[in-house]
């Protein structure tokens, strides 16, 4: 099963250690070139997605987990947030390029001021069509192989 394919649901809906957003200063990426914060997110098509606002990052390996993309909203007021996992992330450069991923899940639900809550992070992953790197069926994501 590659990290591209939904995974089991049989995958705890949580990871094993807390995911802790890197704004709060409590932690650091364990690779810098892992901060993307401030990046416009860009779907598989080019179409603007928002841009990253944050990043939840595993306090075990330190490793980006989650980008927190904003969208909408003027000077920040009013933006919607939303959890994408980095294994959608398909390349970055000056920008965040997403795989191919449905419109209904880009433009769908979001999940506001609860995005940096605890929630059930593995229905994210599903959603974007990935095993979450918890389950046992998971393979490194590009976003941390990258050669960019």
């Amino acid at each position: 099963m590659t990290s591209l394919q939904p995974s089991t649901p049989s995958a705890p809906p949580t990871p094993p250690t807390p995911l802790v957003a890197l704004e709060q200063g409590a932690i650091d990426l364990a690779t810098d070139a892992d901060d993307v914060r401030g990046l416009v997110v860009l779907d598989s098509s080019g179409h603007r997605v928002g841009e990253v606002d944050d990043i939840l990052v595993d306090e075990e390996h330190r490793r980006a987990r989650m980008l927190v993309v904003a969208s909408g909203g003027v000077l920040g007021l009013g933006a919607h947030l939303r959890l994408v996992p980095v294994e959608a992330v398909a390349r970055v450069s000056d920008h965040v390029r997403l795989h191919h991923v449905e419109a209904s899940v880009l433009h769908g639900e979001h999940q506001d001021g609860a995005a940096l809550e605890p929630c059930d992070y593995a229905a994210v992953y599903r959603s974007y069509g990935c095993t979450p790197y918890w389950d046992p069926a998971h393979t490194t994501a590009s976003f941390h192989e990258r050669q960019w």
